[in-house]
């Protein structure tokens, strides 16, 4: 069964519509909301916007650190299930009964504040080939 070249030209466009709405970028109100959540359960273990390097355990969430180079959805992931303890790393807990999906993108969208041009961007395409 071969659909119409309208029809395909609408679903082709339907698609976009929903790739352009889900690449939006995050609102002040979101950024800000993040920031008060990283703050409350965040940053008593991985630290604020500066300071630390990159083999700093907990990893900083800053430009120092290396949470810039993981894909928004395994950094979601890790955040409502945690991460078993392993040999020399402590036990990240899980925030799934605290954090919804909307409470991880908003600490996201905060922390990726925090991040260069080029580490944003390197990110993003990560976050593109991954999830």
């Amino acid at each position: 069964m071969s659909r119409s070249p309208r029809a395909a030209l609408l679903a082709a466009g339907v698609a976009a519509l929903v790739v352009a709405c889900a690449d939006t970028d995050p609102t002040e109100a979101q950024i800000a909301r993040g920031g008060e959540l990283y703050e409350r359960h965040c940053a008593a273990c991985h630290g604020g916007a500066t300071g630390g390097d990159i083999s700093d355990i907990p990893p900083r969430h800053n430009a120092e650190g290396h949470t810039w180079h993981h894909a928004d959805c395994e950094l979601e992931r890790i955040v409502l299930e945690g991460m078993p303890q392993r040999e020399g790393y402590p036990e990240m807990p899980a925030f799934g009964e605290e954090l919804s999906e909307e409470d991880v993108e908003a600490i996201l969208a905060h922390i990726k504040t925090w991040w260069e041009p080029y580490q944003r961007a390197s990110q993003a395409e990560t976050t593109e080939q991954v999830c």
